[in-house]
């Protein structure tokens, strides 16, 4: 390893470790390889080192007599806390959520459906509306005997022109 070369986050992470003792042999075998070849691996260790130094020589606070109790008994609580999922009112809204679910969908296919049959299934009046020219002249239709005079008429341009203008009537 070059003297100078730096190490990397994860072996400054390891020193600590190492440090402590906590580290698995194979990983405290790669650390001690580093430290052997790297002054500036040797360098952060010697600096922990005394930084643990001093931080053993600074007061240790001593905990109050009632926190243990205190936080024995916070465990406790926790441990005896009931599971909120099984209270009932969690079970309540549980219910009235799947109930509004269910609702909500009803509503939304009653509304599909009345659409569906309000666009695609024929009203009467919509009959009626196709027909309104064929009854809008329902009176004329209903003075012809039978076919054979459409028949001829409708050969007969000039004749259908004087109809409609009125011309055949006045002579009557």
């Amino acid at each position: 390893m070059d003297r100078l070369s730096r190490i990397s986050a994860e072996q400054r992470a390891d020193l600590v470790a190492y440090l402590d003792g906590e580290l698995p042999e194979d990983r405290t075998r790669e650390i001690e390889t580093v430290l052997a070849s790297s002054p500036v691996a040797q360098n952060d260790v010697e600096l922990l080192s005394r930084t643990y130094d001093l931080l053993d020589q600074l007061p240790r606070p001593a905990a109050p007599n009632e926190f243990t109790e205190k936080t024995l008994a916070t465990a406790r609580l926790e441990g005896i806390r009931p599971d909120l999922s099984q209270s009932p009112t969690v079970r309540l809204a549980r219910r009235g959520a799947v109930l509004f679910g269910w609702t909500l969908g009803l509503v939304m296919l009653a509304g599909l459906s009345y659409l569906a049959a309000n666009r695609w299934v024929p009203r009467e009046s919509d009959l009626l509306l196709q027909d309104l020219p064929v009854i809008e002249r329902l009176d004329e239709y209903a003075e012809v005997d039978n076919f054979t005079f459409l028949e001829r008429l409708s050969g007969q341009p000039q004749l259908l022109r004087e109809m409609r203008t009125g011309g055949g009537r006045e002579g009557q």
